[in-house]
């Protein structure tokens, strides 16, 4: 009892700190258990005995993920995709639902860090443009609107020079 004591502490001290997800306290305890602080089976049992309590809550989770992901600019499927790595299963609805709460579209998104991107330049040519539209992209920001936005964008700062 005094293993699995230490395991159900381990994990309350986790989560006292921050929310996680199921499959990150798994990892956390595979580490201990591998560092042979308390077995496999006291492990699972004291993760059991959090779920039953109620303190692992996934959802909150996974919503403080795609906000997370969201302010750092990156697009909708990029964010499913990111979070299906850490083996969460969010919908575009509840995606979409958070972009909506916060006001935020795809295209403010990419505007937003195409002027970042673009700083103080008034001049740009095909490799800045290039740059530009490669980091977008690296965000998970379809090309098409990606290339939309910056033409915009660079037409603006243009016309601002005349």
């Amino acid at each position: 009892m005094a293993d699995s004591n230490k395991a159900y502490l381990y994990l309350i001290k986790l989560l006292s700190a921050r929310d996680y997800s199921e499959h990150k306290l798994k990892e956390k305890l595979q580490e201990r258990v591998r560092a042979k602080r308390f077995s496999s089976e006291e492990a699972t049992s004291a993760l059991n005995l959090i779920k039953e309590q109620g303190y692992l809550r996934e959802e909150a989770y996974a919503e403080a993920r795609v906000k997370g992901f969201m302010s750092k600019g990156y697009s909708p499927n990029f964010i499913r995709q990111k979070l299906a790595q850490e083996h969460l299963t969010v919908t575009d609805e509840s995606i979409g639902e958070i972009f909506t709460e916060y006001r935020i579209s795809e295209e403010d998104q990419i505007e937003r860090l195409a002027r970042k991107k673009m700083g103080s330049r008034t001049t740009f040519d095909f490799d800045d443009e290039t740059r530009i539209l490669r980091f977008l992209i690296s965000k998970g920001h379809d090309y098409s609107s990606s290339k939309k936005v910056l033409k915009s964008l660079i037409q603006e700062v243009r016309e601002q020079q005349n």
